[in-house]
């Protein structure tokens, strides 16, 4: 059996599927309005990272409505990961020094992740351990890697980095499980190069992680359609491929 690649049974059966972790970062109100209700629809699940809860309520004692809508997403099981609280990146992406990396302390990055686990302890109790994906997939901070410190402070379990359509894991084996590569998918991508990269993926039988943002709004922004036409066909497609948050996958990996 090739190790690179995740065994699904089904009765006496073992199929090897090629696993897809669908991803979206920002907590962006496109992901509630648009993203969940599509996959909801094709009973497909995803992780989504948050940096905080958008929104209040006018009303006191009323909760706002994005804490509603994402404690029922993590009920029906999307999973709820960390990316930090204040998004911390590069200056020379127009980041204000306030919030730029440069700025930034180990102490400080330690502190923004144990607010917002805290904060999604809230939202989502039953889950007790966190993924994390790196702003702006930096992880570096007063020069060193940090990636081994706040998985050894417990903080979180997996790490999710990323990386361009050819950013893949070519063998689960050899894989970071703190830097696990990811697509960034681009403004304006199209249905064909999301199906692309599946099957890139599906012939080397081993996972790929989608790193998506906007949808039908915000930024790095692909259409609804175009989502929607993805996900129906990653469904039509069941035998081919697993769909998984990202923790189950990486999960299944550490079985390995």
């Amino acid at each position: 059996m090739i190790l690179s690649a995740v065994a699904v049974f089904s009765g006496n059966v073992m199929a090897q599927k090629a696993v897809i972790c669908l991803t979206y970062d920002d907590g962006l109100p496109s992901h509630l309005v648009t993203v969940i209700p599509q996959l909801d629809s094709f009973q497909l699940k995803g992780t989504f990272f948050l940096n905080a809860i958008r929104g209040s309520s006018d009303k006191i004692g009323q909760a706002p409505e994005a804490l509603i809508s994402w404690r029922q997403a993590a009920a029906h099981g999307h999973e709820l990961g960390n990316h930090t609280m204040f998004h911390p990146c590069p200056e020379a992406l127009g980041w204000d020094k306030t919030v730029s990396i440069e700025t930034y302390t180990i102490e400080q990055i330690i502190t923004e992740i144990t607010t917002i686990n805290a904060m999604l302890g809230m939202i989502d109790p039953k889950r007790k351990h966190r993924s994390f994906a790196f702003p702006c997939n930096n992880t570096i901070v007063q020069g060193k890697d940090y990636s081994a410190t706040i998985r050894e402070k417990g903080l979180v379990q997996y790490g999710r980095g990323g990386g361009d359509s050819n950013a893949f894991v070519k063998d689960i084996r050899e894989m970071n499980s703190m830097q696990v590569p990811s697509w960034l998918v681009e403004k304006g991508t199209t249905i064909k190069q999301l199906i692309a990269f599946a099957e890139k993926v599906r012939s080397q039988g081993t996972m790929g992680v989608y790193q998506f943002h906007g949808v039908g709004a915000e930024f790095f922004t692909i259409s609804p359609e175009t989502h929607r036409a993805f996900l129906k066909y990653l469904s039509d497609n069941h035998s081919l491929y697993q769909v998984m948050t990202f923790s189950e996958a990486m999960e299944i990996r550490s079985k390995r």
